[in-house]
């Protein structure tokens, strides 16, 4: 066999392979005789079938399978042997032909498309200069936390009429043409629930305000779910595309009014928050929700320093990939996805997935990064303990977390998902330790300016 490897530019090649028929004879010879001592055919007694009739029978399908059997081994022991680093898989060459005459036992010529990994350097110094935000809290943060939990924890009633931005509003929606009537095949007496502390329109949220049951108001639709489509859309049980073509006037019935009343600072509350005994007072629980709050902002400010970190990774290494090779491997592998057009805008968001995958597997390289079974134990037992939190549990037993945990793995694939996430947070780490990172203290509002900041440069 014959291998050639012709380099187009840093980011395309295309590689050669020729198969001979010395190459694949013998072991096709021995395929014939193998089917030839087992094939059960009419009129011929086992082992004595004509080796003719055999080759005539299977020996095309049984060619194909050799050739490209030995094609595939030997092109990736090429790229293997030779280090060459390739994204996505190889592709039939766009301008080269193959010789593949299957219909003849003579000799084979395949052309791969590659499209080749960047090489890069690691650019990341001290240079690289970066703040851990240290937040302060004040009483504020507390009473207000403990206000929230409070409320979700609370008893919801129905109540006459709406007094304040937290009582929660049912209402009918109906969509209407210019005369204020039902329009012809619009929304009808859809029910939704709105929350009016959350409508950012001061028109509409005042008029949520200080309606009772049966009254009925005029509301631009838009304005009330904040011109989110998604929102529109799931509230009126309409498809997302006919949103565009709504009437932004609706009337709303009010079916009901509700709101909550928040649970009371006693044992059942400090149990259910922090689990059976872990508080008795409300000192203690103050005290708890403040430690709880410190940790959460720690996590926020290291969440933030690690966006802040991947932005000058990417910013220092602006990698470019071999797009059109790419674009045509996405549209191969899954063409039902990858249409004509759509390529270009899935691809987007592909390239700068790969582009960060590259920059992490060359510090993870470089810097030895080496994941354990007890990295990707904690990994696992951490994410799915928080998944459970997400769910609503807010102190799942260790057992029952490690009950879901062993369920997680049976899922395909699950684990290799949890090796990234540790290899990701290894990296990250090792990068903090390459570059530097000045501490500055920072109150709680101040510090969402920052991040505000941060992701308006983007």
């Amino acid at each position: 066999m014959n291998v050639t490897f012709k380099k187009l530019d840093d980011l395309n090649a295309i590689i050669s392979i020729e198969v001979k028929n010395e190459d694949y004879q013998d072991n096709l010879n021995k395929q014939f005789k193998d089917y030839r001592k087992k094939a059960k055919i009419p009129g011929f007694r086992p082992g004595t079938v004509p080796l003719g009739m055999v080759k005539q029978m299977i020996g095309k399908s049984v060619l194909f399978e050799e050739v490209n059997r030995l094609t595939s081994e030997e092109l990736y022991k090429y790229l293997q042997d030779n280090k060459i680093d390739i994204l996505g898989q190889p592709m039939t060459s766009s301008t080269m032909e193959s010789e593949t005459d299957f219909d003849n036992y003579g000799d084979f010529t395949f052309h791969f498309d590659l499209g080749l990994a960047p090489i890069f350097d690691l650019k990341i110094s001290t240079k690289d200069k970066l703040t851990r935000y240290e937040i302060e809290l004040d009483g504020k943060e507390v009473e207000t936390e403990i206000k929230n939990l409070r409320r979700q924890n609370g008893k919801l009633e129905n109540i006459d009429k709406s007094e304040t931005e937290n009582d929660s509003i049912v209402l009918l929606m109906t969509e209407t043409n210019s005369k204020g009537e039902h329009k012809d095949g619009g929304v009808f007496e859809q029910e939704v629930t709105v929350l009016p502390e959350v409508v950012k329109s001061k028109k509409v949220k005042k008029q949520l305000l200080n309606i009772s049951v049966d009254d009925e108001i005029k509301l631009n639709v838009f304005h009330l779910f904040n011109d989110n489509e998604m929102v529109i859309s799931h509230s009126l049980g309409i498809e997302k595309e006919a949103v565009g073509s709504l009437s932004k006037n609706f009337t709303g019935k009010v079916k009901e009014v509700k709101r909550v009343l928040p649970a009371e600072l006693n044992q059942e509350f400090y149990d259910l928050v922090m689990g059976p005994g872990a508080v008795t007072i409300e000192e203690e629980f103050n005290k708890k929700i403040e430690e709880n709050l410190g940790s959460y902002y720690v996590a926020e400010s290291e969440k933030q320093l690690e966006a802040e970190i991947n932005s000058v990774l990417e910013k220092n290494h602006p990698l470019t990939l071999p797009d059109e090779f790419l674009k045509r491997w996405l549209q191969g592998t899954k063409p039902e996805t990858y249409t004509a057009d759509k390529v270009d805008e899935l691809y987007a968001n592909e390239s700068n997935v790969l582009r960060k995958q590259l920059i992490r597997e060359k510090i993870a390289e470089q810097e030895n990064v080496e994941v354990s079974d007890e990295d990707i134990n904690q990994t696992s037992f951490a994410y799915t303990a928080q998944m459970l939190r997400q769910y609503g549990l807010n102190n799942p037993d260790p057992a029952m977390i490690q009950n879901f945990e062993s369920k997680n793995r049976e899922e395909k694939n699950y684990l290799l998902r949890i090796r990234d996430v540790v290899v990701e947070k290894k990296v990250i780490d090792k990068v903090k330790e390459m570059i530097t990172i000045k501490p500055k203290k920072i109150s709680v509002d101040k510090f969402y300016d920052e991040i505000k900041k941060f992701n308006d440069k983007k």
